[in-house]
């Protein structure tokens, strides 16, 4: 018969200061999470303009920008922006960088912003394409400049159809803060790890940072299913989107 032999204590991660650990972490990680869902859908969305922008350059600079960051691991770029990055900058700015206590998040946030809105832009950017070409024919006969099209016309009907596939990388976004551990960010990975080296039992800490990222995950996902269900989105329509 399976003899378990771990006795598990569950007051450790309740006891000071690992209680107060998990409470950072938790918060640090919400933190992250939600500042890169923005900054992310702001930078994808220009990436993904500048990707069906009829100047060259800006064409070749997107797609170079998405092929850079979506072909390298996203472990990476936070090692790079923790590590690397203050070493690039003149010494005294570099120098204020490293010893700014709240860097390794900056550095998070900066990393998984850009790692995360290359993807983000190629979901945009198959929205995009999935739009009727009559749409951008009508909103020109309407005499809407480049700018219009796009805030009134095609990004309104994009971001409704991009909804799912959207939703499913911000929730990847999210579990990726894990990732953020190994450049010392205080997310709540980071605070489980920090209880195992002192006290060797780390798997209770572990247990309850799992259901804390199962049970964020589901609501997240759950709040996508209903805003399907509100716009009514067409699933035959983000097939063909995906194809694309």
């Amino acid at each position: 018969m399976f003899d378990l032999k771990y006795n598990f204590d569950w007051s450790i991660p309740f006891r000071d200061p690992y209680m107060q650990w998990m409470i950072t972490g938790i918060k640090v990680t919400l933190l992250i999470a939600f500042v890169t869902f923005i900054t992310s859908l702001l930078l994808g969305t220009l990436i993904a303009v500048m990707r069906k922008s009829r100047i060259k350059p800006l064409r070749v600079m997107g797609k170079l920008y998405v092929e850079t960051f979506r072909n390298i691991p996203g472990l990476f770029w936070l090692l790079f922006f923790y590590f690397m990055f203050p070493e690039l900058l003149p010494s005294a700015l570099g120098d204020r960088l490293n010893a700014y206590i709240h860097y390794p998040i900056l550095a998070s946030i900066i990393a998984l912003t850009l790692d995360n809105s290359a993807y983000v832009s190629d979901i945009i950017r198959s929205g995009l394409l999935a739009i009727p070409p009559g749409q951008r024919e009508a909103a020109i006969s309407t005499g809407l400049s480049r700018v219009q099209q796009y805030q009134y016309i095609l990004l309104p009907q994009t971001f409704r159809k991009i909804l799912p596939p959207l939703g499913t990388r911000m929730i990847h976004n999210f579990k990726n803060t894990s990732l953020c551990m190994a450049i010392t960010t205080p997310e709540l990975t980071w605070a489980t790890q920090q209880i195992e080296s002192l006290t060797f039992r780390g798997l209770e800490a572990t247990t309850i940072a799992t259901a804390f990222y199962i049970t964020l995950s589901l609501c997240l996902g759950g709040i996508i299913i209903i805003l399907e269900k509100i716009y009514k989105i067409d699933i035959e329509s983000i097939t063909h989107m995906e194809v694309i």
